[in-house]
C-alpha cells in the first residue's frame, strides 16, 4: 500500500493598495521570509513616511511563518477563527513597540502601514512552469560562427591596433591641464592646488607703482601755488570768453552767499541785516486764531494759548472763558464694526476613528466659520442661532459630504458659506479603516 504524500505547506499571497489602486502583489511558489519597505530592494515596495526602510514582516523559520510588526502599524488579523485587531493583540501581549506572533494557515489581515494597505492570505503555492530541455544536436559552437575569412580579419586587426595600443601604453605624456578645466568641488576634494606664478605678481607690482606715481604727479600740479591774477586800471572795452565764464561764476557765488566782499546782495549779508525778533512774538503768545474748520481768522483773545520761546505753552486760559467764537459741534461720524462668534458643541463622531483627534479639530477649525457669520452681519446685526452639520470623513481624513440638518440662524447665505468651508477641511485618519460620521453643532452669537 502507498503511504499518502506529506502535506504541503501553504504559502503567502500579498497584495498591496495605495488609494484603491493595486500597486504590487507577490504569489510565492514556496515559503520564505517577506521583506516590506520603501527601499526598491525589499521584497514588497511600500509608500508613506511612516513606512519602514527594510523590515523582515513575514519571518519564515522552523516550517513556520512569523508575524513581525514594527511600531505605527495598525489593521486587523483574522488568527484562525477569531478576528482582532493590532491594538488590542499589542495590548494583550504587553504593549511593547513590536509584535511578534505566530500565523496559523488559516490567517489573514489587513494591515494599515504608511499610505500602503497590505492584504494577506494562505494559499497553495504557485506552480512553477515547467523548463524543457534544450535539443543537444541544436546546441551553438563558436567554431561554426567564426568563418575562415572572419578569423584573417581578426588576426590582421589585432596585429595592426595591438601595435598602436601598446605604442600608446608605454608613450610618455606631455600634456597637462589647469584647474579650470575641472569642476570646483572636485578640485577641493582631491585638493589640487596650482603653484602661482611668480611673473604675473611681478608684472601687477609694477603696474601698481607706476600708477602710485602718476597719482604723485597730479598731486603736486594740484599744489603748485596760483598765480595772483592781474589788476587793471582802466575798463577794457572787450573780455575774453574765460574771463567772462569766471565772471559769471564768481557772481553765482556771490549770490548764494559763498563769496565775501562789501555791500549788500548776498544771502549771508541778508540774514546777517535781518533783525529776529522772533523771541519777542512768542513771549507775548499767538495773536490771530483760525477756527476748527479752516474759515475766517478771529482776532486775538487775551490769555489765550501762546509758546514761550523756550517751547512750553503759556496763557491758557483764553479756552475756558468762552469769549471767543462760537464753533458748531460736529459729532464724528464712525462706522460701526459688528463682529459675532462662533463655538462648536455637542460634537458625536461615529466611526473608526479618534474621537478625541475629530473633536479637537473641529473645536479648533470652527473659528473660519466666523467670517461667514461676520459679513451676513453688516446687514443683520440680530442675527443669531444654532446650526447642527453633518459631515462624512473618507479614511483619508478628507470631508465627501456635508449636510445641514437643523438651521435656526435662517440665513441661507451663512449656511452656504459654512459649508464651503467645511467641504475643505481635512482631519486625522491614522488607523482608519472604513469611514467616519461626525455630527456637530455651531452656536452664532454675540451680533447684536
Amino acid at each position: 500500500m502507498k503511504a499518502a504524500p506529506p502535506p504541503r505547506i501553504k504559502v503567502l499571497r500579498v497584495a498591496v493598495v495605495v488609494d484603491g489602486l493595486v500597486c504590487d502583489e507577490i504569489h510565492q511558489s514556496h515559503a520564505a521570509t517577506l521583506s516590506f519597505g520603501s527601499d526598491y530592494r525589499n521584497d514588497v515596495v511600500l509608500f508613506g513616511a511612516a513606512a519602514p526602510l527594510q523590515h523582515a514582516m513575514f519571518d519564515y523559520r522552523g516550517g513556520r511563518y512569523f508575524l513581525d510588526l514594527p511600531a505605527h502599524v495598525k489593521g486587523k488579523l483574522s488568527l484562525g477563527s477569531k478576528a482582532i485587531t493590532v491594538t488590542e493583540l499589542r495590548n494583550r501581549m504587553g504593549g511593547g513597540a513590536r509584535l511578534r506572533v505566530v500565523l496559523d494557515p488559516r490567517a489573514k489581515g489587513k494591515l494599515l502601514i504608511g499610505e500602503s494597505t497590505v492584504l494577506f492570505q494562505f494559499t497553495e503555492p504557485k506552480p512553477i512552469p515547467p523548463k524543457l530541455p534544450f535539443p543537444t544536436e541544436f546546441a551553438v559552437h563558436l567554431a561554426d560562427l567564426i568563418s575562415p575569412l572572419d578569423r584573417y580579419t581578426f588576426a590582421g586587426s589585432a596585429a595592426v591596433l595591438g601595435s598602436f595600443f601598446i605604442y600608446q601604453a608605454f608613450k610618455e605624456r606631455t600634456d597637462t591641464l589647469s584647474n579650470d578645466q575641472f569642476d570646483e568641488r572636485f578640485v577641493q576634494a582631491m585638493g589640487l592646488v596650482e603653484p602661482k606664478k611668480e611673473e604675473k605678481v611681478i608684472k601687477e607690482d609694477e603696474k601698481k607703482d607706476e600708477l602710485a606715481k602718476e597719482e604723485e604727479k597730479k598731486i603736486e600740479v594740484k599744489q603748485k601755488p596760483k598765480e595772483n591774477p592781474k589788476v587793471l586800471k582802466e575798463k577794457p572795452e572787450k573780455f575774453s570768453e574765460k574771463a567772462v565764464a569766471e565772471a559769471r561764476s564768481v557772481g553765482l557765488a556771490r549770490v548764494l552767499g559763498t563769496y565775501g566782499g562789501p555791500g549788500q546782495g548776498t544771502v549771508l549779508d541778508v540774514i546777517d541785516s535781518t533783525s529776529n525778533n522772533l523771541g519777542e512774538l512768542f513771549a507775548q503768545g499767538m495773536t490771530n486764531t483760525v477756527l476748527a474748520d479752516g474759515g475766517d481768522i478771529s482776532p486775538f483773545v487775551r490769555g489765550g494759548t501762546g509758546i514761550a520761546l523756550n517751547g512750553a505753552a503759556v496763557q491758557t486760559g483764553g479756552f475756558n472763558t468762552g469769549d471767543g467764537p462760537d464753533l458748531d459741534k460736529k459729532d464724528d461720524k464712525l462706522e460701526r464694526k459688528v463682529l459675532g462668534t462662533t463655538k462648536a458643541t455637542s460634537t458625536d463622531v461615529f466611526g473608526d476613528v479618534d474621537k478625541n483627534s475629530i473633536k479637537a479639530a473641529i473645536k479648533h477649525r470652527t473659528s473660519a466659520l466666523q467670517h461667514c457669520y461676520n459679513k451676513a452681519l453688516r446687514t443683520q446685526p440680530d442675527l443669531a442661532g444654532k446650526m447642527t452639520f453633518t459631515i462624512q470623513i473618507s479614511v483619508m481624513g478628507s470631508v465627501t459630504s456635508v449636510s445641514v440638518e437643523e438651521d435656526t440662524v435662517g440665513a441661507p447665505a451663512v449656511a452656504a458659506c459654512a459649508k464651503a468651508k467645511i467641504q475643505g477641511w481635512r482631519f486625522p485618519s491614522e488607523g482608519a479603516e472604513e469611514s467616519a460620521d461626525v455630527t456637530f453643532s455651531v452656536v452664532f452669537s454675540g451680533g447684536s
